[in-house]
């Protein structure tokens, strides 16, 4: 049987920052845009958040630029409570963007921003944001620590509406870790502060909730009881979505008791409920629901009906899940009916998107462990960053410190030889018979020191000259160097040609027959492959180009933090003055894959098309 919607997934953010309204309020956001231009600076900031408010997650181009804006004038406004809002909005637009990495940076601002400021609902929200941006990422331990963390603070606080929210999403996670206690303890408690507060579409969506953890162990009794509760619930309100689910919800349960009639006046009562609003994925689980049923029943003409019906549209949407389901519901009416041949046809296809699934859903697993990996070491990365940080500003604050005390000490000298020369002029004028030999004295010194000048510039002199011709040689190692960077890279290129002439040449003896000299050459081949382009030939460029230009990786990375190893690679290349066709037969790229490289760098460094990129990497 199919079932519409998992509540316990959707549900998941509907406390996020703002609710789950999934339409833009078009007039309203073309009121509070008109209203921009005609505003001071304090007041414009309260119109940005309220923009963001009803675009986040729905417009995400228009509501970063938004946000951006926001986050700036919060900082010239030195408002803290506003740049943790406007980052918040960032980050909810990262992470919707599947930018996981980036979203959290932003909460993790915006939570740093509230603690330093005691803005305890922004740290809450901050923190709210980062456990469901990891619950995204099904990084789940993450998800339910942060959301301890928020609710511990929200409690303190007495964030009310905050405190529902994580309760909700805890016992969300409960629920996936099977620890249904936990989770039907929660869900139990909001559910009497829904009914006192009389917040009867949470009430509703709560009970469902505790519905479907009952159907999942089996308490089919007691999970029709709180279906029962949010049915008319859903009826009144008018919400017809939520309605033909629940509908589908209890036919399901219906037939697990053997209430088949109710079973199938419910899946019915949905399909009639989603035919009138167009609700596509409605009409799908509902037909599908129906087939099922008469297939059971072996009424297998009504049966195939409803199951091609469910496929006609399901294979309009390509929703797979739909068509697979479908597939192997028209495969049991045709084996039902004897009619082997199109049930396997029908079998086949069910399989074939069996697979699809499967094969999209372990991809996916993959694709999220893969981002998770990358997020942890990301957040490594900066950690060590803020660390040398640390260590640099306070070895800062340490020389400064040593600078004022040798300045002191200076002056102290300084200070001292005025005084001794004082005593030597009032020594000179009490002595009037000595002023003749004092003047001789002073002459000769002056001579003594005219001398010594004469030597020191001289020495000057000297010491320019020998620098002048240090700077003339180091001109012409330099250039030699870059001459032997510029060989080794022509080396790469010519080791790459070579190798990859050789593997064509063993690929051509592979298509004789002969199963020793194939075996051999297979081998040969995949040495060959295991040895173009290995990182040893990079790491022996990269050693001598940071001869030649020392500090050039270093400072680059410092100002812009999310340049990769293949970004820096390609950044040496230009700063060399290679063209596009020399760097393509380094890297064994085409020409056109290196002018997308090119173009893709000029983003993350934020130039324009006019901008010369030779001249840029020069500066570094």
């Amino acid at each position: 049987m199919r079932i519409l919607l998992t509540f316990l997934l959707v549900f998941s953010s509907v406390y996020s920052y703002s609710g789950n309204v999934t339409f833009i309020d078009e007039g309203k956001v073309d009121s509070l845009e008109n209203r921009l231009a005609i505003v001071d600076d304090d007041q414009k900031l309260e119109l940005l958040l309220k923009i963001c408010q009803e675009l986040v997650e729905k417009d995400s181009e228009k509501c970063i630029a938004y946000a951006e804006e926001a986050l700036r004038l919060s900082q010239k406004l030195s408002r803290p409570q506003s740049q943790v809002k406007a980052l918040i909005f960032l980050g909810r637009e990262d992470s919707n963007l599947g930018n996981y990495f980036e979203g959290l940076q932003h909460f993790k601002e915006a939570a740093g921003i509230a603690e330093s400021e005691n803005d305890g609902r922004g740290l809450v929200d901050s923190w709210n944001e980062i456990g469901i941006t990891y619950f995204k990422m099904s990084n789940y331990e993450d998800a339910q620590t942060f959301y301890f963390k928020a609710l511990k603070k929200a409690e303190e606080i007495d964030y009310k509406n905050r405190v529902k929210g994580l309760k909700n999403n805890i016992a969300i996670i409960y629920s996936i870790y099977k620890d249904h206690d936990k989770a039907l303890e929660l869900f139990n408690k909001l559910l009497e502060i829904y009914e006192k507060e009389k917040d009867f579409f949470h009430f509703a969506l709560t009970s469902v909730n505790i519905a479907n953890i009952y159907d999942e162990i089996g308490e089919y009794e007691k999970g029709f009881q709180y279906l029962d509760r949010a049915i008319p619930i859903f009826t009144e309100s008018g919400n017809n979505l939520m309605l033909t689910s629940t509908l589908n919800n209890r036919g399901v349960i219906y037939l697990k008791l053997n209430k088949k009639n109710e079973a199938l006046a419910d899946y019915q009562r949905a399909l009639e409920i989603s035919e009138e609003n167009n609700y596509e994925s409605g009409i799908i689980s509902s037909s599908i629901n129906i087939g099922e049923y008469w297939a059971n029943e072996n009424k297998l003409e009504k049966a195939l009906a409803f199951f091609e019906k469910a496929l006609k549209i399901a294979l309009e949407d390509l929703n797979k899940a739909s068509i697979k389901d479908c597939y192997a519901g028209i495969a049991k009416v045709y084996t039902l009916q004897g009619n082997y041949q199109k049930a396997l046809e029908k079998t086949k296809q069910f399989m074939a998107y069996r697979d699809e699934i499967y094969n999209e859903r372990t991809q996916k697993q993959i694709n999220e462990l893969q981002i998770k990996y990358e997020t942890e070491k990301k957040e490594e990365e900066i950690e060590l960053l803020q660390l040398k940080m640390r260590i640099q500003k306070r070895n800062q604050i340490i020389l400064i410190v040593g600078l004022l005390i040798i300045s002191f000490l200076i002056l102290r000298v300084l200070h001292l030889k005025q005084l001794n020369l004082k005593r030597k002029n009032l020594l000179l004028e009490q002595v009037s018979l000595m002023d003749k030999l004092a003047l001789e004295k002073m002459d000769s010194e002056k001579r003594e020191k005219d001398l010594e000048n004469l030597r020191l510039q001289e020495e000057i002199l000297a010491k320019e000259e020998i620098n002048r011709l240090k700077q003339l040689k180091f001109r012409e190692d330099l250039k030699h160097k870059e001459r032997e960077l510029a060989a080794n890279a022509l080396h790469v290129v010519s080791k790459n040609e070579t190798l990859d002439s050789l593997k064509k040449s063993v690929e051509a003896v592979l298509a004789s027959d002969k199963n020793d000299i194939q075996a051999s050459l297979k081998r040969l081949i995949q040495e060959i492959e295991s040895n173009i382009n290995l990182d040893q030939d990079w790491d022996i460029f990269k050693m001598h180009f940071e001869e030649v230009h020392q500090g050039f990786f270093k400072r680059l990375i410092e100002k812009y933090t999310d340049l990769n190893t293949n970004d820096l690679r390609f950044c040496a290349y230009l700063r060399l003055n290679l063209d596009a066709k020399e760097i393509a037969r380094i890297l064994n790229l085409s020409v056109n894959a290196i002018e997308k490289r090119r173009y893709r760098l000029r983003k993350k460094l934020g130039l324009e098309s006019s901008d010369n990129l030779f001249e840029f990497l020069s500066n570094f």
